[in-house]
Protein backbone atom coordinates (compact mmCIF):
# COMPACT_ATOMS: atom_id res chain seq x y z
CA UNK A 1 0.00 0.00 0.00
CA UNK A 2 1.40 3.38 -0.94
CA UNK A 3 1.56 6.38 1.36
CA UNK A 4 -0.90 9.25 0.96
CA UNK A 5 0.44 12.43 -0.64
CA UNK A 6 1.70 15.04 1.82
CA UNK A 7 -0.91 17.51 0.53
CA UNK A 8 -3.73 15.19 1.64
CA UNK A 9 -2.20 14.75 5.08
CA UNK A 10 -1.89 18.54 5.41
CA UNK A 11 -5.45 19.05 4.13
CA UNK A 12 -6.79 16.57 6.69
CA UNK A 13 -4.82 18.31 9.44
CA UNK A 14 -6.23 21.63 8.22
CA UNK A 15 -9.74 20.15 8.26
CA UNK A 16 -9.16 19.03 11.83
CA UNK A 17 -8.13 22.56 12.81
CA UNK A 18 -11.18 23.99 11.03
CA UNK A 19 -13.53 21.60 12.82
CA UNK A 20 -11.89 22.36 16.20
CA UNK A 21 -12.33 26.09 15.59
CA UNK A 22 -15.97 25.53 14.60
CA UNK A 23 -16.68 23.59 17.81
CA UNK A 24 -14.81 26.14 19.92
CA UNK A 25 -16.81 28.99 18.37
CA UNK A 26 -20.01 27.17 19.30
CA UNK A 27 -19.07 27.46 22.98
CA UNK A 28 -17.27 30.82 22.94
CA UNK A 29 -19.52 32.96 20.72
CA UNK A 30 -23.12 32.86 21.90
CA UNK A 31 -24.61 35.07 19.19
CA UNK A 32 -25.69 32.83 16.28
CA UNK A 33 -25.14 35.51 13.65
CA UNK A 34 -21.62 36.40 14.79
CA UNK A 35 -20.70 32.74 15.25
CA UNK A 36 -21.94 31.71 11.79
CA UNK A 37 -20.16 34.66 10.22
CA UNK A 38 -16.90 33.58 11.87
CA UNK A 39 -17.39 29.94 10.88
CA UNK A 40 -18.08 30.92 7.26
CA UNK A 41 -14.93 33.03 7.23
CA UNK A 42 -12.81 30.20 8.58
CA UNK A 43 -14.44 27.85 6.08
CA UNK A 44 -13.52 30.25 3.27
CA UNK A 45 -9.92 30.32 4.53
CA UNK A 46 -9.95 26.52 4.80
CA UNK A 47 -10.93 26.21 1.13
CA UNK A 48 -8.25 28.69 0.03
CA UNK A 49 -5.57 26.92 2.06
CA UNK A 50 -6.67 23.45 0.92
CA UNK A 51 -6.53 24.45 -2.74
CA UNK A 52 -3.18 26.16 -2.23
CA UNK A 53 -1.64 23.19 -0.44
CA UNK A 54 -3.00 20.67 -2.93
CA UNK A 55 -2.41 22.44 -6.24
CA UNK A 56 0.22 25.16 -5.78
CA UNK A 57 2.34 23.64 -8.55
CA UNK A 58 -0.48 24.26 -11.09
CA UNK A 59 -0.97 27.94 -10.29
CA UNK A 60 0.26 29.32 -13.61
CA UNK A 61 -1.47 26.67 -15.75
CA UNK A 62 -4.79 27.13 -13.94
CA UNK A 63 -4.98 30.95 -14.08
CA UNK A 64 -6.73 31.06 -17.49
CA UNK A 65 -9.49 28.93 -15.95
CA UNK A 66 -9.60 30.10 -12.35
CA UNK A 67 -9.76 33.84 -13.02
CA UNK A 68 -12.89 33.63 -15.24
CA UNK A 69 -14.45 31.04 -12.89
CA UNK A 70 -13.79 33.32 -9.91
CA UNK A 71 -15.24 36.38 -11.70
CA UNK A 72 -18.29 34.41 -12.81
CA UNK A 73 -18.68 33.13 -9.25
CA UNK A 74 -18.60 36.67 -7.88
CA UNK A 75 -21.30 37.73 -10.34
CA UNK A 76 -23.49 34.73 -9.49
CA UNK A 77 -22.83 35.17 -5.77
CA UNK A 78 -23.82 38.81 -5.87
CA UNK A 79 -26.80 38.34 -8.16
CA UNK A 80 -28.34 35.37 -6.34
CA UNK A 81 -26.77 35.56 -2.88
CA UNK A 82 -26.42 39.17 -1.84
CA UNK A 83 -29.49 40.49 -3.64
CA UNK A 84 -31.71 37.81 -2.13
CA UNK A 85 -30.25 38.38 1.33
CA UNK A 86 -30.92 42.10 0.97
CA UNK A 87 -34.48 41.26 -0.06
CA UNK A 88 -34.88 39.02 2.99
CA UNK A 89 -33.46 41.77 5.21
CA UNK A 90 -35.91 44.34 3.81
CA UNK A 91 -38.87 41.94 4.08
CA UNK A 92 -38.34 40.86 7.67
CA UNK A 93 -36.24 43.54 9.34
CA UNK A 94 -32.82 43.34 10.98
CA UNK A 95 -33.86 41.56 14.18
CA UNK A 96 -35.68 38.75 12.40
CA UNK A 97 -32.91 38.52 9.83
CA UNK A 98 -30.18 38.18 12.47
CA UNK A 99 -32.14 35.40 14.13
CA UNK A 100 -33.17 33.45 11.02
CA UNK A 101 -30.61 34.28 8.33
CA UNK A 102 -29.15 30.76 8.19
CA UNK A 103 -32.31 28.77 8.86
CA UNK A 104 -33.79 26.60 6.15
CA UNK A 105 -37.48 26.05 6.81
CA UNK A 106 -39.64 23.56 4.93
CA UNK A 107 -41.73 26.40 3.49
CA UNK A 108 -38.54 27.97 2.12
CA UNK A 109 -37.83 24.76 0.23
CA UNK A 110 -41.38 24.36 -1.10
CA UNK A 111 -41.45 28.02 -2.18
CA UNK A 112 -37.84 27.78 -3.49
CA UNK A 113 -36.75 30.91 -1.61
CA UNK A 114 -33.27 31.73 -2.86
CA UNK A 115 -31.72 32.30 0.56
CA UNK A 116 -32.41 28.69 1.50
CA UNK A 117 -30.84 27.48 -1.72
CA UNK A 118 -27.80 29.74 -1.14
CA UNK A 119 -27.16 28.44 2.39
CA UNK A 120 -27.51 24.82 1.26
CA UNK A 121 -25.34 25.48 -1.81
CA UNK A 122 -22.44 26.82 0.23
CA UNK A 123 -22.29 23.72 2.40
CA UNK A 124 -22.74 21.27 -0.46
CA UNK A 125 -20.26 23.16 -2.66
CA UNK A 126 -17.63 22.94 0.04
CA UNK A 127 -18.18 19.20 0.44
CA UNK A 128 -17.99 18.71 -3.32
CA UNK A 129 -14.73 20.62 -3.47
CA UNK A 130 -13.17 18.61 -0.63
CA UNK A 131 -14.09 15.40 -2.45
CA UNK A 132 -12.71 16.73 -5.75
CA UNK A 133 -9.42 17.57 -4.06
CA UNK A 134 -9.18 14.03 -2.72
CA UNK A 135 -10.14 12.56 -6.09
CA UNK A 136 -7.62 14.71 -7.95
CA UNK A 137 -4.70 14.03 -5.62
CA UNK A 138 -5.28 10.43 -4.49
CA UNK A 139 -7.09 8.71 -7.36
CA UNK A 140 -5.72 10.70 -10.32
CA UNK A 141 -2.31 11.36 -8.66
CA UNK A 142 -2.30 15.11 -9.46
CA UNK A 143 -2.89 14.77 -13.19
CA UNK A 144 -2.77 18.31 -14.56
CA UNK A 145 -6.25 18.41 -16.16
CA UNK A 146 -7.85 17.06 -13.00
CA UNK A 147 -6.02 19.58 -10.80
CA UNK A 148 -6.97 22.47 -13.10
CA UNK A 149 -10.61 21.38 -13.15
CA UNK A 150 -10.69 21.18 -9.36
CA UNK A 151 -9.09 24.62 -8.96
CA UNK A 152 -11.68 26.01 -11.39
CA UNK A 153 -14.52 24.58 -9.29
CA UNK A 154 -12.83 25.93 -6.17
CA UNK A 155 -12.41 29.39 -7.70
CA UNK A 156 -16.09 29.44 -8.67
CA UNK A 157 -17.15 28.34 -5.17
CA UNK A 158 -14.92 30.97 -3.56
CA UNK A 159 -16.26 33.60 -5.96
CA UNK A 160 -19.87 32.81 -5.09
CA UNK A 161 -19.15 32.82 -1.36
CA UNK A 162 -17.12 36.05 -1.23
CA UNK A 163 -19.96 38.57 -1.92
CA UNK A 164 -22.18 36.80 0.61
CA UNK A 165 -19.45 36.98 3.26
CA UNK A 166 -18.86 40.67 2.51
CA UNK A 167 -22.60 41.20 2.94
CA UNK A 168 -22.61 39.38 6.29
CA UNK A 169 -19.62 41.34 7.57
CA UNK A 170 -21.26 44.63 6.52
CA UNK A 171 -24.17 44.05 8.93
CA UNK A 172 -23.66 45.41 12.44
CA UNK A 173 -24.48 42.60 14.82
CA UNK A 174 -25.34 43.27 18.47
CA UNK A 175 -22.58 42.34 20.91
CA UNK A 176 -24.71 40.88 23.68
CA UNK A 177 -24.15 37.59 25.45
CA UNK A 178 -27.67 36.28 24.87
CA UNK A 179 -27.96 33.33 22.55
CA UNK A 180 -30.53 33.73 19.84
CA UNK A 181 -30.83 29.95 19.71
CA UNK A 182 -32.48 29.83 23.13
CA UNK A 183 -35.78 31.12 21.81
Amino acid sequence: MSQLPTSIILAIALLTVFLCISVALKYVVHNNFVRTRCIMTTFFCFIVLTLTISFWQYTVQSLPFTIPAWCLGIAVGYWFGVRTEQQKLKMHGIEHYLEHFAHVHMTDITKLNWWSVINFYTIMGGLLLINLVGLSTVIFHNVEYSAIRTTGVGAFLLGTTLPYMIHLWSIKAPHNNNSMASE
